[in-house]
């Protein structure tokens, strides 16, 4: 397939050079980024799981139905960036301001090749604009708050994803959007009707099934 090459502004160059300065002067800085990059990704699996188990403890099934919106919104996001990025090929920042060889790390090392679009800035921020959407439009304070901190911490790793030249900044910017559109298409009263009725629903009713069965225990209708 053809894909198109993309080429960073130059005014996106200064501020990258910036960046790199400020990392040589501040050594705390340069250390904390490359974990800050990555590590908030096992947030958001453990959040989800423990989402479910609250909810089957509580037998809150609506808790549950939130928890797969959060996956199928975040699910559908991804996969349409995986899409998009089979059109784009643009040298990632490491490359182009010879900062680093790709094979000397293993995290460049298993890299994709182009940095365009971010799929960590698309993943973080669609799991929670949809944690957010989905409380909000609940009413349930704790779980929107959640949703505001998960925010912060998408944006701080897509910052760090920046300052480890891992990302220029407008695949970060570019495709946040993308993080964002995804969700609130989903809280579209007629998707989010049919996304509960025909997926997440029946889901919910197997699992009811399956562990009412199983430990011979009555749970609540949704």
């Amino acid at each position: 397939m053809h894909t198109i090459e993309l080429i960073e502004p130059l005014w996106w160059m200064d501020i990258l050079n910036w960046w790199i300065d400020i990392q040589t002067k501040y050594e705390w800085i340069a250390n904390l980024a490359p974990t800050f990059a990555d590590i908030f990704v096992v947030i958001y699996p453990i959040f989800l799981v423990w989402i479910y188990l609250y909810a089957m403890i509580k037998k809150k099934p609506q808790i549950k139905q939130g928890a797969f919106y959060i996956f199928f919104a975040t699910l559908i996001a991804v996969l349409i960036n995986i899409w998009i990025q089979s059109f784009f090929y643009k040298e990632r920042p490491i490359v182009a301001l010879n900062q680093v060889e790709v094979e000397e790390t293993l995290l460049h090392e298993i890299l994709p090749v182009s940095s365009f679009p971010s799929d960590h800035a698309v993943v973080s921020m669609a799991f929670a604009m949809a944690t957010l959407l989905w409380w909000i439009y609940n009413r349930k304070k704790f779980f929107t708050w959640s949703g505001i901190s998960l925010i912060v911490v998408s944006l701080i790793m897509t910052l760090c994803r920046i300052l480890t030249l891992v990302h220029w900044p407008s695949d970060i910017l570019a495709w946040l959007w993308l993080g964002i559109l995804v969700p609130l298409i989903f809280m579209i009263r007629p998707i989010r009707y049919s996304l509960l009725r025909y997926v997440i629903n029946p889901i919910i009713h197997f699992e009811q099934w399956f562990i009412g069965t199983l430990f011979n225990v009555k749970q609540p209708e949704i």
